[in-house]
This record gives C-alpha cells, sequence and structure tokens, in this order.
C-alpha cells in the first residue's frame, strides 16, 4: 500500500469518527440539561411547600421552571386551584401573554364541575379541554390541584417521564404544604380554644355579676332619694353591658371565625354567621383568594367587619349587604356597604360604643376606618390597610 493510499483511508476513518464524536457530545449535553430540570423540578417541590402568596409566587415559579425546559417546544405548564365549596376556581401560569377570556373560560367551566363531584382519580386524567390537556394530583382540605399544559399539539409528547416527574413534584408539594397549614392551624386552634376557655372562666363570669350588679343600682336610682346618681348609674351600667358584650364577641370569635387560619375562610364564616341570625341577603365580592396580612392585623380587621354586620342586622332594617375586598399596592381595602336606613356617625345613643370601638381598633393598626351615609340609601364602611407596614 502507498503512502498516498494510506493518508486517504486516515482521512476518511477521521471523517467517520468526527460525527460519532459529535454526536455522543450531544448526547451528553441532553442527559445533562435533563439531570439539571429533575434537579430544578425537586427544587420547585421544595418551593411549593413554602409558598405563603400563590398569586405572585407561584406564577414566577412556574416562568423559572419553563425557563429550564431541555425539551424543544415544550407546552406551557398552568397550574388550576378549584374550592368546591364557594365555586372558585384560580388559574396561575407563567405564559408572558395573558390567557384569553375563551380559554379562562373554557378550563374553569370543565375543571370546576369536576372539582365538585365524587369521581374516581382515573376519571381525571388526560381531559382534553379545546387545545389543553389537565389532570387532577391533588385533593385538599377544601381545594382540588389540576396540572394543565396549554397550547398540546402533540397529546403523546407530554407523556415523556420529564412531564410525569413534573406532575409528581406538584404533587408532594402541595400536600407537603396542605400537612404544613394543617399543622399550623391545628396549633393555633389549640392556643385559641384555651384563650376562649380562659375568658369565659375569667372575665366573662366577673362581668357578667357586675352586668347584674349595675343594672340592680340603676333601677335603685331611680327612687326620689337617688335621682342625683341615676345619670352616673345608667352610664356605668351601659359600659358594663357593652363591656359584657365585646367579650362574649370575643369568645365567640375565638370559637369560630378565628379558627381558620387563611383570612378569607374566616371571613366566609363570619358572614355565614350572620347569614343565619337574619334574613339578609350578603354578598362577598373579593378579587384574590388570599390575603397575605400580619396575623395581630387580620384579629382587628376581622372584628370590625364582625361589627359592622352587627350594626347592619340590628339596626339598618336593610335586606342586602355588599362586603367587597381589594388589594391595590399592597394596601387591603374593605368596603361593607347595605340598603338600609343609613347612619349618621354623629348621632349615637349614649349606650352605643361599637363606632368609636372600631375608630380604635383601626388606629391600632395603622388603618384608616370611614363611615359614611351611601347613595341614594343605606350606609358604608370603608377600611384601608397597608399590608406592608410593621407592627
Amino acid at each position: 500500500m502507498s503512502a498516498a493510499m494510506a493518508a486517504n483511508e486516515m482521512n476518511a476513518l477521521s471523517e467517520q469518527e468526527q460525527p460519532s464524536a459529535s454526536s455522543q457530545v450531544t448526547k451528553l449535553q441532553q442527559e445533562l440539561a435533563i439531570q439539571k430540570f429533575e434537579a430544578h423540578c425537586l427544587h420547585f417541590k421544595n418551593q411549593l411547600s413554602r409558598i405563603r402568596d400563590l398569586s405572585s409566587e407561584l406564577p414566577q415559579c412556574l416562568a423559572y421552571l419553563q425557563g429550564q425546559q431541555p425539551l424543544e417546544n415544550a407546552p406551557e405548564c398552568a397550574i388550576v386551584i378549584c374550592y368546591p365549596f364557594s365555586q372558585e376556581c384560580f388559574i396561575y401560569h407563567a405564559v408572558e401573554t395573558r390567557l384569553d377570556v375563551q380559554t379562562i373560560h373554557n378550563i374553569q367551566q370543565m375543571l370546576l364541575p369536576l372539582s365538585s363531584q365524587t369521581n374516581n382519580e382515573q376519571d381525571m386524567q388526560n381531559l382534553k379541554i379545546s387545545q389543553h390537556m389537565a389532570n387532577m394530583l391533588f385533593t385538599g382540605q377544601d381545594f382540588l390541584v389540576w396540572r394543565v399544559y396549554l397550547n398540546v399539539q402533540d397529546p403523546e409528547r407530554i407523556q415523556h417521564p420529564l412531564f410525569t416527574l413534573l406532575d409528581t413534584c406538584i404533587r408532594e408539594g402541595f400536600q407537603e404544604r396542605d400537612q404544613q397549614q394543617r399543622y399550623i392551624q391545628d396549633i393555633l386552634q389549640q392556643e385559641r380554644k384555651a384563650f376562649s376557655a380562659d375568658l369565659h372562666d375569667s372575665i366573662a363570669q366577673i362581668l357578667g355579676y357586675l352586668r347584674l350588679k349595675t343594672a340592680q343600682l340603676y333601677q335603685q336610682c331611680k327612687q326620689p332619694a337617688y335621682l342625683e346618681l341615676m345619670e352616673q348609674a345608667e352610664e356605668i351600667s351601659n359600659y358594663t353591658h357593652y363591656a359584657y358584650q365585646q367579650v362574649r364577641e370575643l369568645i365567640t370569635a375565638s370559637r369560630l371565625a378565628y379558627q381558620e387560619l387563611d383570612f378569607i375562610k374566616a371571613l366566609k364564616k363570619v358572614i355565614q354567621e350572620f347569614e343565619q341570625q337574619s334574613s339578609i341577603v350578603f354578598e362577598l365580592d373579593h378579587r384574590t383568594h388570599h390575603v397575605n396580612i400580619q396575623p395581630r392585623h387580620s384579629v382587628q380587621v376581622l372584628y370590625i367587619i364582625r361589627e359592622s354586620l352587627s350594626n347592619i342586622v340590628r339596626h339598618s332594617h336593610a335586606s342586602y349587604a355588599r362586603i367587597y375586598i381589594h388589594i391595590q399596592e399592597q394596601c387591603l381595602q374593605i368596603r361593607i356597604s347595605d340598603n338600609g336606613q343609613g347612619i349618621d356617625p354623629q348621632k349615637k345613643r349614649k349606650d352605643s360604643f361599637g363606632l368609636d370601638i372600631m375608630q380604635e381598633r383601626a388606629e391600632r393598626i395603622g388603618a384608616v376606618l370611614k363611615i359614611y351615609p351611601e347613595q341614594p340609601q343605606g350606609t358604608c364602611v370603608e377600611l384601608t390597610l397597608n399590608l406592608t407596614g410593621g407592627e
């Protein structure tokens, strides 16, 4: 064999090895990208268990995860949380452009009724919603979690093991989150039950005795010999009676409304309580399903709402009341209005302290409370609280 022929053979072998080496490098890069994505999925699961505000944090997590996706043309992932009891459905996604109204409507119309039914989990897998594919991943205490892939071109593609891994991480993340919230809620309930029992066994009984005695004192001061003391005795009796009512309200609130860790859930229980006490129709209009509010502030805000609803039930002669909640620029805005006979804050009875207490509670947490006549009739109570404010 000549030197020229040997050189040609060596060049041919080199050309054959180059594509092979290049394909191996590409394969290794793909494997590395997949391993990185698997690690990101596990990190995403841990993040899910620690998220406090789903509305702001979950879309960011989904956007980051989408950016690490190693598969080409992978469909966008959305997480849908349905609350069957309140018939609410929230869609979280990382798509740069907003979902169109029809897409949102289709997803809600399909998943919300299914979430309200007792179905086999197998019947809730690989559901087709127009061009989207949905799987039910987790059932919590009062909610269901769905994973939806948007605009799926090839249904077989989402059967890739990476998508299965992502589903598992989402399921386990929400499971850990639900377990943590239940644990915290159980601890808070135990503390509040003890607090309620202490109030009942000590202060409530003392105030009950004082209420009885001051009422007797007021009746005695109606006799001619003590008429000059009647005004002071009436004032003492009224204040004692109101203090007793406040303690009873505190006990009731500790047992019923504030057993919930979530502000919106606690508010719904408060509204249900007053619905059962009257024939008034209460409407709750809230534009966010979670309010990230400090526990100390939450208690004071719920007390203010309770007092407002109590005034509506007892004094307004209304047939309808609306509670509107909105968050704008980190400010919680609450507006409670009714169609009753209206109220003049400047004209109140001597035994009425509720409005003053509401103002004191608002000032205590740095909130602004306004009470004014509603047009054409009724009363409006507005509360504004900065959620970023410190203790």
